[in-house]
């Protein structure tokens, strides 16, 4: 039976553990954060950072000596096309559509939806109930916000915040906050 370590022990912890469950696989070690990681324990685990924030992930991402796994809940549709990178969570209800390619260490929460030939760069979180059309791109480091609906054909780029409930009905550039319906960025 596979075994997980986790690192970090906040809520987000709560659905990654419940995950990970669902895949009949078992937690041997929870790290409240990096400072306790060891990398010479457990060296047949594999790991998942199971913290919400993006930056974080990041950062803790370059400390890792174990494998990263890659975690999709039971009750997830996710089509036999698509590309998860390792790090990667899939929550509970969240549907990923063919030819799908998702980036190393992104949370796709619950009951989000990602349609045909999206592309989801690294360290990107997709929030719960969010929609994503078809041919979507997002960039690295990149949070879409809760119920969130992008358009098909958008591209968002990097180190972007899209606010809760928004439509994103354009392309938005890097480094910039978003939010509304329609969507408008600062």
């Amino acid at each position: 039976m596979e075994s997980v370590i986790l690192i970090g022990s906040g809520g987000h912890s709560k659905t990654v553990s419940s995950a990970i469950e669902s895949q009949n696989k078992t937690i041997s070690k929870v790290y409240k954060n990096d400072s306790q990681y060891n990398p010479n324990l457990l060296k047949y685990s594999k790991v998942i950072i199971s913290i919400g924030n993006n930056n974080v992930r990041e950062k803790m991402s370059t400390l890792l000596k174990h494998e990263p796994a890659i975690i999709i809940d039971a009750q997830s549709n996710i089509d036999t096309n698509t590309n998860i990178g390792g790090g990667t969570v899939v929550l509970k209800g969240a549907t990923i559509q063919r030819d799908t390619s998702i980036g190393s260490h992104c949370i796709i929460n619950t009951n989000s939806s990602i349609d045909h030939d999206c592309n989801i760069g690294n360290f990107t979180h997709i929030a719960p109930g969010s929609t994503l059309c078809g041919g979507v791109i997002i960039g690295n480091n990149t949070f879409i916000g809760a119920g969130s609906v992008i358009i098909p054909g958008i591209v968002i780029g990097n180190n972007v915040i899209i606010g809760a409930g928004s439509v994103v009905i354009r392309d938005i550039p890097d480094n910039k906050k978003a939010y509304g319906n329609p969507c408008k960025y600062e």
